[in-house]
């Protein structure tokens, strides 16, 4: 059965272009106002449109967010490409470059400003259930998992995760700690070189198994 198109609604390029205007709108923010002032009718008042509008894209404040760690999983992704067309040919030197990147990132007061808010924003929404949370996390460790598994192709796929998931979790808690060292640059400077050891540490596992 054809269903035919109303006069008013959008086509699939206008669709496109609104929902990337909201979501890019949800960020923006996120980062200037906080987790707090992250709701529909906010979010519909910073990209300009109605209230509707978003809801129309966007059932759920919680669907906002989705479409939220989507986008922030492809601006990663799109990095994570830039750098390996750069990166050196052999596994060890991308794999280096991958961990400076992020490290680097997380030295911006943008990115760490808006992780803070969007760990605050995933954990009033979630609750217990921590489904958004595992999903932003599940962007990074899947990244890493390729980098590491280039490195230690032996490797089974079950520990290369294993591996890829702590230094996720080493880089994501280098946006709290470093916020200590910040009146230090110099013991900064060491911290920062120290994490690169560990991560590669961890992805030749190099770290025994407790087990």
């Amino acid at each position: 059965m054809q269903v035919k198109r109303s006069r008013s609604a959008p086509t699939p390029r206008a669709t496109n272009e609104t929902a990337a205007r909201i979501v890019l709108a949800a960020r923006e923010l996120l980062l200037s106002e906080g987790y707090t002032q992250f709701s529909m009718r906010n979010v519909a008042a910073r990209a300009g449109v109605h209230l509707a509008n978003v809801q129309y894209y966007f059932k759920t404040r919680e669907d906002l967010v989705r479409a939220l760690l989507e986008d922030t999983g492809a601006r990663y992704r799109a990095s994570y490409d830039d750098l390996r067309a750069s990166a050196p040919a052999d596994p060890v030197g991308r794999f280096r470059a991958i961990i400076g990147f992020n490290l680097e990132d997380i030295a911006a007061w943008e990115t760490r400003r808006f992780q803070i808010q969007l760990w605050a924003l995933l954990a009033e929404i979630d609750g217990r259930a921590s489904t958004l949370m595992n999903t932003l996390y599940g962007i990074d460790i899947e990244q890493l998992s390729e980098y590491v598994a280039e490195m230690v192709p032996e490797a089974e796929p079950a520990e290369v995760r294993r591996r890829a998931s702590l230094i996720a979790a080493m880089i994501e808690g280098m946006v709290v700690v470093r916020t200590a060292h910040s009146r230090n640059p110099q013991e900064l400077k060491r911290l920062m070189s120290r994490a690169q050891v560990v991560a590669m540490q961890l992805a030749l596992g190099l770290i025994p198994d407790v087990n």
